[in-house]
């Protein structure tokens, strides 16, 4: 694929802001993927807390709640509920940002590593976003209706002395205006923001404390102001709970065909709707009584901003509030548990080197091409980290590095025994596990297995590093055992550097006439040198040195290839359940840079993955978005184990099976805590 992203407007920046934030929280929290295959439940988000139960319909007698036509068989993709973290909260149309939410993040990380507030904090039994300093930083996007006039900022403080608050609006000093807090504790104060100072669009506001740092409960921009705590915006059941000119907004796509379904079950009672793309273009609309919908395909695969405000009654409920598109909601099946597991990592692999995930890709892959009509290809998937250890660790855990730690700043050196790695998940269904590979940092001592019954690092042990030895290894680890249930891991190196070519591919991909300094191998110190400038490298030394890449592309594919046949040979084939994937990939020179751990392009995190295993996953292309984190909580998934409360990832299982096809998911990588991208779609951005 070629690596020119849409430029991010407005509208599709904010739809990818807060599931970037999210992310650290974890998926399973944040809600950020497709509906449960049970719907949606709980109580809780980015309101003040669940209050009630949602109401029933009329009373006997009464007005009778409406009933819609049928449409058909619908399924929901996105459930407004399950995403309420997304959610923007506003009222009488003012934008309140609720600090004491875990949504707090979504207005807090855009292109900064280090954050400067403390979330899901508490004082006074109020939940609070903290300062870690003395300077707290948010980016908040505003309509045009909420920047009218001279539109004013309430913050609803914990101040532990009497000081003075300052704000900075859109990085202007002449901008700055401030308040006194008189006296140490709770305050609610006001600033006004100066005329013109706010934008339609994204907004960045710097708070300042003149002596200690601030708690905040809540801030509100324009619009009636908030009682002293929040009131609720989602109660139990799963039910957006809102008072009469309260209201919500979602950044979203609207789905091909896609409409915009709820459930109100109060006469009288309506949710007023308003969707819009980036060009203008609104579809207006009411949700009333039970199976009404607003049809929003005049806005198919766009993003928009979806508004949504309560009329008619003093609190509006509204039950199974979703995107839907038509059919039957997809039924997950989990009977045909694999008998064997092979987990195959093929170091620094490109997903665009493969043709099933770039048409245009060079490298000649017959077994990868075979796999694309047989295997499920997620072909949006990032990896969690742009170096060995810090990515194997979000394998191995299904944790983000922010949480592994594995990286710089962190505990570096190894994974912390606290967490539920892949080897000990396998262990308790029951398999003999067995390891080999040829990466360094995969060693039992830095947390990367206690569960082994049979391991062989290359580097350490020796044996040979190229895909075959490592083939050979494995296949005479597993024969004793493999008529019996067992996991098998191999991690294979011949696509990371150094790259020495592979006949006859070599041969089919550089130039004949070349005669330089790379012409069977390109070694990790000459890589390291160009990539650092100290070796100059011509246009011709870069195309060779991607035909050696290359070569050991086809390579690999050819191993795959044998290993595929081996498992015939055995009878095992149907039975053996294969996951391969790639830990990050190599930059090859495709803006000036070479190799990786510097920077987050697709190059290096778009990463293919794939799952052979028929009787569970379909042969498909699966272009909504999957990360690494995901492959352990998806063997979780298929063999009926219990999920860890510590997994950040999710079973790819119900996706793979066409529960919340059709709606774009997002991806996400980090370079340690220092960068982060998200793409939905084709939109990425850095935050």
């Amino acid at each position: 694929m070629p690596q020119r992203w849409n430029r991010a407007r407005p509208f599709a920046l904010a739809s990818l802001a807060l599931a970037v934030g999210l992310t650290g929280c974890g998926k399973k929290q944040n809600g950020s993927g497709p509906p449960s295959e049970a719907g949606t439940s709980g109580s809780g988000g980015e309101g003040g807390g669940a209050e009630g139960k949602a109401a029933g319909g009329g009373k006997a007698g009464g007005p009778k709640v409406p009933v819609a036509k049928s449409r058909g068989p619908e399924h929901p993709v996105y459930s407004l509920y399950d995403n309420r973290l997304s959610a923007h909260l506003h009222n009488s149309g003012g934008l309140i940002v609720n600090a004491g939410s875990a949504g707090f993040v979504k207005y807090m990380r855009f292109g900064r590593s280090k954050l400067n507030w403390k979330i899901r904090q508490k004082r006074d039994d109020l939940p609070v976003a903290a300062m870690s300093g003395k300077t707290g930083r948010l980016i908040v996007p505003l309509s045009g209706q909420q920047i009218s006039g001279q539109p004013g900022l309430r913050f609803r403080v914990y101040s532990p002395v009497a000081q003075r608050l300052g704000l900075r609006l859109n990085g202007k000093r002449k901008n700055e205006v401030s308040i006194e807090i008189p006296e140490a504790g709770w305050s609610t104060v006001s600033v006004p923001a100066p005329e013109g100072t706010l934008k339609a669009g994204e907004n960045e506001l710097l708070i300042f404390a003149s002596k200690k740092p601030l708690e905040l409960h809540w801030m509100q921009v324009n619009g009636a102001a908030p009682a002293d705590r929040l009131p609720d915006f989602f109660g139990e059941g799963g039910t957006l709970e809102l008072a009469q000119s309260a209201g919500l907004t979602y950044y979203v796509v609207a789905p091909t065909d896609g409409s915009l379904v709820g459930d109100i079950e109060e006469p009288g009672c309506k949710l007023k709707v308003l969707a819009q793309d980036d060009a203008g273009k609104k579809v207006p609309g009411f949700l009333e009584g039970k199976g009404s919908a607003v049809d929003l395909k005049e806005l198919a695969g766009k993003p928009i901003r979806l508004d949504l405000t309560g009329v008619g009654c003093p609190k509006i409920k509204v039950k199974n509030a979703a995107l839907v598109v038509p059919g039957e909601a997809p039924k997950v099946e989990r009977k045909a548990k694999p008998k064997h597991v092979i987990f195959l990592v093929m170091d620094s692999l490109r997903a665009d080197r493969i043709k099933a995930f770039n048409p245009k890709a060079r490298p000649e892959v017959p077994v990868f091409d075979e796999l694309a009509i047989k295997a499920s290809f997620f072909t949006q998937a990032y990896v969690q980290g742009n170096e060995s250890k810090s990515s194997h660790a979000a394998m191995w855990t299904s944790l983000y590095p922010v949480v592994h730690r594995m990286i710089p700043g962190g505990n570096a050196g190894s994974i912390k025994t606290s967490w539920y790695t892949i080897d000990e998940l396998m262990k308790d269904q029951g398999t003999y596990n067995l390891g080999v590979s040829a990466n360094g940092y995969v060693i039992p001592r830095r947390g990367f297995g206690t569960k082994w019954d049979a391991y062989r690092n290359h580097i350490h042990d020796g044996g040979g590093l190229s895909a075959q030895k490592l083939r050979t290894k494995f296949f005479e680890m597993v024969e004793p055992k493999h008529k019996e249930p067992w996991f098998g891991y191999m991690g294979w190196i011949d696509t990371h550097v150094s790259w020495r070519g592979k006949q006859p591919w070599l041969g089919k991909y550089m130039d004949p006439g070349y005669k330089g300094r790379f012409k069977n191998v390109a070694s990790g110190k000459d890589i390291g040198a160009a990539a650092t400038g100290k070796l100059k490298v011509s246009n011709a030394d870069i195309e060779q040195i991607r035909a050696l890449y290359d070569s050991n592309v086809s390579y690999q594919d050819q191993k795959l290839g044998e290993l595929m046949a081996k498992l015939q040979e055995w009878g095992i084939a149907d039975d053996t359940m294969l996951i391969i994937t790639s830990y990050h990939g190599d930059e090859l020179f495709e803006d000036g840079r070479v190799g990786h751990g510097a920077a987050l392009r697709e190059s290096l995190v778009w990463v293919p993955l794939i799952i052979h295993y028929p009787k569970l996953f379909p042969a498909k292309s699966i272009p909504e978005g999957a990360d690494v984190v995901d492959i352990v909580p998806t063997l979780a998934d298929v063999f009926g184990a219990e999920m860890n409360d510590d997994w950040q990832g999710e079973s790819l299982l119900p996706l793979a099976q066409g529960v919340g096809a059709g709606y774009p998911r997002m991806s996400f990588a980090s370079k340690y805590e220092d960068a982060h991208v998200a793409r939905i779609g084709s939109w990425k951005i850095r935050v």
